[in-house]
């Protein structure tokens, strides 16, 4: 079984993805809003809930877990997911230090003003929820200019 990865916004999961064959991007949005456009610019905007969320997204993830080395998620609806079966997780997360790089590559990857203004208010809380998360396996810190795809030649199961 592979290794679930929360892998924070901006970090290049689309780049790693499309590189190594043995990782997904378990995009969430494609599973929670029922206008399921695979868009930077509508992130933050006001969307319609598909009634089948979370349900159909964890069917999706049991349905990939055995196919891949690592399974990257970012929703934190997966806690309940992971904890309940008990699987493995690690969190890789930017130096909280680098928060205006990141808001810089939310704007250049094309996210909306309303994404980037969330992003920028909750980034402080966020960093701090990824760190002291105990029953994550690993932790791994990006520093500046580093991408997923700087850290997964790396990562060893």
């Amino acid at each position: 079984m592979g290794i679930f990865i929360y892998a924070f916004t901006a970090t290049g999961k689309t780049t790693v993805t499309k590189k190594y064959k043995n990782i997904i991007d378990m995009e969430s949005t494609l599973y929670k809003y029922l206008n399921n456009i695979d868009d930077e610019t509508i992130k933050g905007t006001n969307r319609i809930l598909n009634k089948e969320w979370p349900n159909n997204y964890f069917k999706a993830l049991d349905e990939v877990k055995d196919k891949y080395d690592y399974i990257l998620i970012s929703d934190e609806i997966c806690n309940e997911y992971l904890e309940k079966n008990d699987y493995e997780y690690w969190w890789i997360y930017p130096k909280k230090e680098l928060k205006e790089e990141y808001l810089k590559r939310c704007k250049n990857r094309g996210n909306n003003d309303t994404f980037i203004h969330y992003y920028d208010i909750n980034w402080n809380k966020w960093i701090d929820e990824c760190k002291n998360d105990k029953k994550a396996s690993k932790h791994i810190e990006l520093k500046s200019n580093e991408y997923l795809e700087d850290v997964i030649p790396n990562l060893k199961k």
